[in-house]
């Protein structure tokens, strides 16, 4: 004669291997739909989904060690580390923030070692949160700086074209004035290229190098 009570209990478990088996998607199901008991479904699914879960650990865990800033701002890499860290939190596997700080560290570029080296020489641990709020303000220093050389450049360059224009407009003056007194000597001296007057009103004759006069021989 069967026990009441394992009957009760075989009810009991078809029902709520019937609930597990509706619930269940149908790839999940076609791997566990011949599991004539509840617990041993429930094993099943656990060991398929536990390989699932190992494996997206080591795929977070090398994602989180290799991750980098790269072009990315202090704000948008935190929540691509946060959003990591999350990740393995849900599949079983919870990161300390020490562990943490340390990913997001290693992903940083030499603009920010000053940071990196001031955490590392700390005798406290540092939480998360203090060092976003510390890599932001030291951010905001770095884009401060680069405004400001590139201001200086800006006013170098434009220094230099100006000091530039007044050399060429000071060249350009000089040679003006050159030309201008050439001109005006030339135009001036009497006997020269149109010829002056002499004595009496009568015309020169234009001025010719190497012809002498037969007279009194200049």
């Amino acid at each position: 004669m069967l026990n009441p009570e394992y009957v009760d209990w075989v009810a009991k478990d078809q029902q709520v291997l019937s609930y597990l088996l509706t619930s269940l998607s149908k790839e999940i199901l076609g791997r566990v739909n011949t599991e004539i008991t509840a617990s041993r479904a429930w094993a099943a699914i656990q060991a398929m989904f536990a390989a699932q879960s190992r494996a997206r650990v080591i795929a977070t865990r090398m994602a989180l060690a290799t991750a980098s800033k790269g072009s990315s701002t202090i704000s948008e890499y935190f929540a691509k580390m946060k959003s990591l860290a999350d990740e393995m939190t849900s599949a079983g596997k919870k990161i300390e923030e020490e562990e943490l700080v340390s990913y997001i560290l290693t992903g940083l570029d030499e603009p920010f070692d000053p940071v990196v080296g001031a955490v590392a020489a700390r005798v406290e641990p540092i939480t998360v949160n203090e060092l976003f709020t510390q890599l932001v303000s030291h951010e905001q220093r770095l884009d401060l700086r680069g405004n400001n050389n590139q201001s200086s450049a800006n006013l170098a360059a434009r220094g230099n074209r100006d000091r530039g224009n007044q050399n060429n407009q000071g060249r350009n003056g000089a040679g003006n004035r050159n030309r201008g007194g050439r001109s005006n000597t030339n135009n001036s001296s009497p006997g020269r290229a149109n010829g002056g007057r002499g004595p009496g009103g009568q015309q020169r004759a234009p001025f010719q190098p190497g012809v002498f006069c037969q007279l009194c021989g200049k």
